[in-house]
């Protein structure tokens, strides 16, 4: 395993629910929304769901993700930006940037 994929799992399963508990407090909720925030779309419409979608990731598309989720640590303000741009791809939310 790439030292990039065991820093991404890093993040979304001990750094950030250790963080977090609001918006979002689960692992699988920091990976739907920083895939999301990767594509600018569902993550299921890039990857296939069947596997495990970091380790399809490229190296750079790996070394992006763990940037911004770094930034998320550091600004709780981009972290619920970027949830609720996810609930938007997935059309939970009404488009924020129509408002």
């Amino acid at each position: 395993m790439s030292d990039l994929l065991d820093t991404y799992k890093k993040l979304i399963n001990v750094e950030l629910p250790q963080k977090y508990q609001h918006p979002v407090r689960y692992n699988h909720c920091f990976a739907r929304i920083i895939l999301d925030w990767l594509f600018d779309d569902c993550w299921y419409n890039h990857l296939d769901r069947k596997k495990n979608a970091g380790a399809q990731l490229t190296d750079e598309q790996l070394q992006r993700a763990i940037t911004r989720m770094q930034l998320w640590l550091q600004t709780h303000d981009v972290l619920i930006s970027d949830n609720q741009q996810s609930l938007v791809h997935r059309r939970k939310y009404a488009d924020i940037r129509k408002a």
